[in-house]
Formats: structure tokens, sequence, C-alpha cells
């Protein structure tokens, strides 16, 4: 129980850091209409999602809970609002399979479709000797949006989310550029709760408060207007 409250206050304290550096990127949104490095970046990337899974416990039966490894694909639009910083806003999505595994021998596969949407801000560091080569580090918030489907049910879940990323972009010229990332998604489900449910057909997973942690590495290219 004591390890539980202190993983739910380090949890809570992360999420906290994350949301004040946010709205310290949005409050410098004055200072940027100074800078003459304003601008608005729109990326694409493409990237390998891995990693995803949960154990639950209902009654003596234990379940566990997977998710496949899976290409994924995301979108950025970044506001400069300070030279070293943007906010951002985001989606990605991944298409995998949901395997649900129970200590009675049940099992059921679910086609799974997870979509993040995401804002948060990035930070840039500048390497004096290579100015065309930036190191960042961001963090977001937002959501995590699960669907499933089977052969008979479809399901879809709204879970509250993080995101935290590093990486390097490469300004190949000033319109345009290369990004290389890797992030960790951090998806909290609440005590008690039961996804994939629907009338008649039960639960698909009933688990206790967790987080669900994916990894991801990929990259892309923007555009800087």
């Amino acid at each position: 129980m004591r390890a539980h409250r202190t993983s739910q206050n380090a949890r809570a304290a992360l999420c906290g850091v994350t949301f004040a550096s946010c709205l310290s990127l949005f409050a410098a949104t004055a200072h940027a209409q100074e800078s003459r490095e304003t601008r608005v970046e729109l990326g694409a990337y493409g990237g390998y999602q891995f990693g995803g899974s949960a154990d639950s416990y209902s009654g003596v039966v234990t379940s566990s809970a997977s998710i496949e490894a899976a290409p994924s694909y995301a979108a950025t639009l970044d506001f400069r609002v300070r030279r070293d910083a943007l906010a951002e806003i985001s989606y990605s999505r991944q298409s995998s399979t949901l395997s649900v595994r129970r200590s009675d021998g049940n099992f059921a596969a679910y086609d799974l479709l997870t979509q993040y949407l995401q804002i948060g801000g990035l930070l840039e560091f500048k390497v004096p000797s290579a100015q065309w080569v930036r190191p960042v580090f961001g963090g977001t918030l937002g959501a995590t949006v699960f669907s499933a489907d089977t052969t008979y049910h479809s399901y879809e879940e709204w879970r509250f989310s993080m995101i935290l990323e590093g990486g390097v972009k490469f300004r190949v010229i000033d319109n345009f550029g290369l990004r290389l990332r890797a992030r960790m998604f951090f998806t909290f489900l609440t005590n008690g709760s039961a996804m994939f449910c629907s009338s008649g057909a039960g639960c698909g997973f009933v688990y206790s408060g967790t987080a669900v942690l994916q990894g991801e590495v990929g990259g892309g290219a923007y555009f800087a207007f």
C-alpha cells in the first residue's frame, strides 16, 4: 500500500512539473513577437512504437494485457514563443493488436488503434560550434484514445496521458529541417476501472490504478514559416 501511494505521488509530481513547464512556455508568447526567429513549424514523422502492458486482479483471476509493437505516425504544429522554446500541438497514432491473457486460460485479441492528442512545449539548445544542430527536450499533456475492435463489438476509451521527448533537430535550410526523436508515453488508468466494456458482452480488461508505458523512436521533417 505504501509503495502504491509513493508511485501515485511520483506520477502526480511529474505531471505537475510538466504542466508548469507548459504554462511558462505559453506565458512567453509576448516576448516571441519581438524575436526575429518567431515562426510556425509544421512537421510529419514516422517511427516504431513498442511496449505497453498492464496487469489486473479480479478476485482470484489475474489478467495481463499487452500492446504489440508496430509502426507509428505523427504530425506536429509548433509556435515559437521565444528564441529557444516552442509551444507544440501534436497528434500521433499506432495500429496494433491488444492481447489479453487470463490466469483461467482464456485469451482474447483486439485490433487496437491508439491515438494521442497532446499540447505542451519544446525546448531547443544551441550548439555554439554547429548552429544548424539543436538538441531538443519536450513534454506534453493530453489524452490517449484506445479504439478496439472484435468480430462483434467495437470499443473506445479516453484516458489522460503525457509524453516526454528528447531528440535533435537539423536545420537544412532556413525553412526546412529534419528531426530525430525518442519519446516515452504515459497513459494513466484509474483505480477500479475497466476497459472495452459493452452491455451483454462484459469487459475485456479490468484493472487497478496503474500506467501504461510505451516507447517510440523515429524521425521526420518539418517546414518553418
